[in-house]
């Protein structure tokens, strides 16, 4: 892959700096010194690019970050305008915004109030009918969390949308959550902020106006958008948009076929469903801890396709009782949510 520009011009730099050292070597002793002064100072000079490039990627993830809050803040605003009771707090922490008529109930929402309190740790529920514009309603204390391996679906769409996808890499990636088979992909994007850039366009086409991909390794060992903070709503409202874009479409169908490993949650409800879950230790971007379990994904209720984003954090820290609380949180939904005047297809 061809290094980004801001490391190539330095490396040609320090590389035409040792074959002039070369040169002035064979000269004698005082040309020799004169070598070596001149390829130390190249070598400064390309650290301290580096060092720029490195600071310079840095402000502009904070820029893309502190963009994604103000336009955040502006579509609660707008949501609490147009509608004063759908924004809301409540116990549950719910929220909604868009129109169209309402996918939980006053009764749904009680219940699920309920629920939550019998687990052991906050949870956090998205919901929408399919499409873009759609309603998002909000339940649950954990509303936003660490992507982790949800935030594989906007970068193999963006791969796919660049031209640059291989098929092998987008069926592991999506089917089994292979982290070599993402980071291919996201290598084949730039890496970096170019990647970052090319997964925000993914995440706008399907409606997502806020979250701004991770650009930077915030923790080793651990890949640079798997650490992207990513609301439930957002995700929930990016769900419902992908089936309206050509790359979202595609990587829905490879969603269809998630390994019987990673079908918990809504591939657990016994309705059909496509689904990509994520999960790691540490609920916030950089940071450790215990497990953060989240799905992402379209289940098929009675004939409507419902997105639904679902999250936990359990009081126990474990992946095990993660994904035991989305199957709890997945049923839930299907048993309550109101899908009668949804769309039976994507609304694009």
């Amino acid at each position: 892959m061809r290094a980004p520009l801001r490391i190539a011009r330095p490396l040609a730099a320090l590389l035409l700096a040792v074959a002039s050292a070369v040169a002035l070597a064979a000269c004698g002793s005082s040309a020799e010194e004169r070598a070596r002064t001149q390829l130390e100072q190249a070598t400064g000079r390309g650290n301290i690019q580096e060092t720029r490039a490195t600071e310079l990627e840095a402000e502009a993830q904070k820029l893309r970050e502190e963009l994604s809050g103000l336009k955040r803040k502006r579509a609660s605003e707008a949501a609490a305008n147009a509608d004063p009771g759908a924004a809301g707090g409540g116990a549950s922490g719910s929220g909604s915004a868009g129109g169209g008529g309402a996918i939980l109930s006053a009764q749904a929402r009680a219940s699920f109030d309920q629920l939550a309190g019998s687990l052991s740790g906050p949870v956090g529920v998205a919901v929408a009918g399919a499409g873009r514009g759609q309603q998002v309603e909000q339940l649950g204390a954990l509303q936003s969390a660490v992507a982790w391996s949800t935030s594989k679906v906007p970068v193999a769409m963006a791969a796919i949308s660049a031209g640059v996808a291989n098929d092998g890499d987008l069926r592991q990636a999506i089917t089994a959550s292979d982290n070599a088979a993402a980071t291919r992909l996201w290598d084949a994007l730039g890496g970096g902020g170019a990647a970052a850039a090319a997964t925000d366009a993914q995440l706008r086409a399907a409606g997502d106006e806020a979250t701004a991909t991770e650009s930077r390794t915030l923790r080793s060992g651990f890949t640079p958008f798997g650490q992207t903070n990513w609301a439930l709503a957002d995700q929930a409202r990016f769900t419902a948009g992908m089936a309206c874009t050509e790359a979202g479409g595609q990587v829905l169908g490879l969603m269809g076929e998630v390994i019987s490993a990673h079908r918990w949650g809504l591939g657990a409800t016994g309705l059909p469903a496509q689904l990509k879950g994520g999960w790691g230790p540490g609920s916030s971007p950089g940071s450790g801890g215990g497990y953060l379990d989240r799905q992402m994904g379209i289940v098929t209720v009675d004939g409507k396709p419902l997105a639904v984003a679902i999250a936990a954090q359990p009081g126990d820290g474990s992946h095990e009782s993660g994904t035991t609380a989305l199957t709890t949180l997945a049923r839930w939904v299907v048993d309550n949510a109101d899908v009668s005047s949804l769309p039976a297809e994507p609304a694009c």
